[in-house]
This record gives structure tokens, sequence and C-alpha cells, in this order.
């Protein structure tokens, strides 16, 4: 999206041309896997700005908009809100929590979570923090957690249930069970949190998507399936990974005929993708 919207923009050329020299590399190259580790890399894209003196200015991930990346240009090539900027105020007295909550989310970035930790948890003490940053900063917090345990993050989740940022939270939590194979905690949490989730048709997908990977909960996870094309609101090619779960849900019950009329529909919707016509293929060798 990036190649495609950002990078091919004129004024976006034109900026970069006039007040950079930028590199495009591959990062799952030799050079590249070394750069991405060398700037403790933690996701792609990954977009770096360094000085003459190889001193890191600023970086952020994933996509902007030509106009935001533009203004994103403009901050960093006049040294406004750079994390050295942001590290200069902080050593000065500027203990806001605007400030130290913009700090943090640039250390984190960098791979300082020593530095990040300290700010989050001062943001979170401080008398005049958003609510906003609050909760961004204690989700910050248990998310760093995960490296060594999950219980700051379900702290976070039983002392605020009505957290803002509840989903993100469960989110991070399912994802960290599912990389520990810890299958029995992550049901645990599905179970607890479907029913709270039930006006979100991704999440509904998500967890029917699931249990089919785990075989179990077949039975609930059609309903839940169900529930989530009844309140669907997005474009055909959403709708259509939404029923190729019904359909791999009707699969694995048996139910071979209904998968392939609902894996038809996918098909209808979004013909030219390889994997629904693969999907209907193990269907139909199901019944043979």
């Amino acid at each position: 999206m990036l190649d495609a919207n950002t990078f091919s923009n004129s004024n976006v050329i034109n900026f970069i041309q006039e007040n950079f020299i930028a590199f495009k590399i591959n990062a799952e190259t030799k050079i590249g896997k070394n750069l991405f580790e060398q700037y403790k890399g933690t996701g792609y894209p990954l977009i770096v700005f360094i000085d003459n003196n190889n001193n890191e200015l600023d970086r952020f991930y994933g996509y902007y908009s030509p106009d935001n990346f533009i203004s994103k240009l403009k901050n960093i090539d006049s040294g406004i809100n750079t994390f050295p900027d942001l590290l200069a105020k902080y050593k000065l007295g500027d203990q806001s929590a605007e400030t130290m909550f913009n700090l943090a989310i640039k250390a984190t970035d960098r791979g300082n979570d020593s530095l990040a930790k300290i700010l989050y948890s001062n943001v979170i003490k401080h008398k005049n923090v958003s609510l906003d940053m609050f909760h961004r900063s204690h989700l910050a917090l248990g998310i760093q957690s995960l490296k060594n345990d999950d219980l700051l993050l379900i702290n976070y989740l039983n002392i605020y249930p009505e957290s803002p940022l509840l989903k993100d939270a469960v989110n991070y939590l399912l994802n960290y069970y599912y990389m520990k194979g810890l299958i029995q905690q992550e049901l645990d949490l599905y179970n607890k949190y479907i029913d709270q989730f039930k006006n979100d048709y991704l999440f509904l997908n998500q967890y029917s998507w699931r249990m089919t990977e785990l075989e179990t909960n077949l039975d609930k996870a059609l309903d839940m399936i169900n529930l989530s094309i009844k309140i669907f609101k997005g474009d055909a090619k959403q709708k259509a990974m939404i029923l190729d779960t019904k359909a791999e849900i009707l699969w694995k019950q048996n139910l071979h005929n209904d998968a392939i009329i609902i894996i038809n529909e996918s098909i209808e919707l979004d013909s030219e993708n390889q994997y629904y016509i693969n999907q209907k293929k193990k269907f139909l060798e199901s019944i043979n």
C-alpha cells in the first residue's frame, strides 16, 4: 500500500528528494536481516530516519497516507516530536503526560523497554493524564510484560473490565496463549469474552475459525459465525472470508454438501481467490 499510494505520490517524492536520501531494502535478504536486527525492528514495513552521523532520528511502522507521511517527514526534517527532541525535553524537565507518553511510544519502537516502562508507569500516575493515555499506557505495559508472563495483562482486564481497549488487550492475550501453545488458557479466555463481543463480526469470525483449528466447540462456532454473517457490515471480500469460516465449520461437522454450497458463495464474492477454490476442491474430495 505504501508503494501503491504513498511512495508513488508526486508530493511525497518531491519532498523526499529535496530533504532526504532514500533507500529501500528487502528485510528478507541477508543485508536486510542484519539491518533489521541492528535496528531492533519489530514489524514490517519499518521506516528508519538517521542523520549523517548514523544517529537515529525517528522511525515508524506500517502504512501512512501521502498527507500523513508528508506531515511526519516535515516533523523529522524540522526536528519536532522526534525521539531526540522528546528525550531532550524530558531530560530538561518536561514531565507532562503527553511528552512522556509520546517518548514512551518511540522508546518502545526502538526496543528500549526499560525507558518505556519507566515512562508509561509515570504517565499512569500523572495527575493530568487523559483517559486515552492512561489505558494505552496500561496496555503497553501489559504487552511488554508478556515477554515474561501474562499476570499484568490479566490484572488489567480484571481491574478495568470497561476499558475502551478491552478487545485489544484480549487479543494480545489470546495471541500470547496461541504462540505459547497454551490451548486451555486460550479457550478459557475466548469463552469468557465471546458473549461480550457478540456485536463484533470480526471477533466472532476469529473465534469460529480458531474453533475449527482446534476442532472443538463446533456447534457454538456455527452459531457465532451465523451471528457474524447476520450483523456483517463490510465489503465483498470480507464477507467471502466469513462465509469460508462457516464452510470450514460445516466441513468439520461432516456436512460436506452444505460446506460446498457456502464456499460457492465465497467464490462468487471473490472469484480470483485461489484459496476458496482449493477449499471447494477439498470439500469435494471428502465426498468422493
